[in-house]
């Protein structure tokens, strides 16, 4: 045999080994379906976990960012009315 053919035989046989392996995952990882859906299932409920986790301290640094913003403008706003009232008091002279 010519050395082409003995490496073409080689590489053929390393795909064939190589499906092979493949083939008899496969039917492990089906006969095993159902510990897949199983950890499916865990997976998907520890992200609706952590998605609701994010979600209640994105509320709650909103809710308090509103608190801190109302304060802000309470004490701009007396402010204004503070100063508005000199004006007044310097206008009525």
């Amino acid at each position: 045999m010519p050395e082409a053919e003995i490496i073409q035989l080689g590489a053929i046989a390393i795909i064939f080994l190589v499906a092979i392996r493949e083939f008899f995952a496969y039917l492990k990882s089906k006969k095993d379906g159902n510990n897949g859906i199983q950890l499916n299932g865990k997976i998907l409920e520890e992200l609706q976990l952590m998605n609701t986790n994010h979600l209640e301290t994105i509320r709650h640094c909103i809710e308090s960012g509103n608190v801190e913003l109302r304060n802000v403008l309470h004490e701009d706003f007396m402010k204004v009315i503070e100063i508005l009232g000199r004006i007044d008091g310097r206008l009525g002279r």
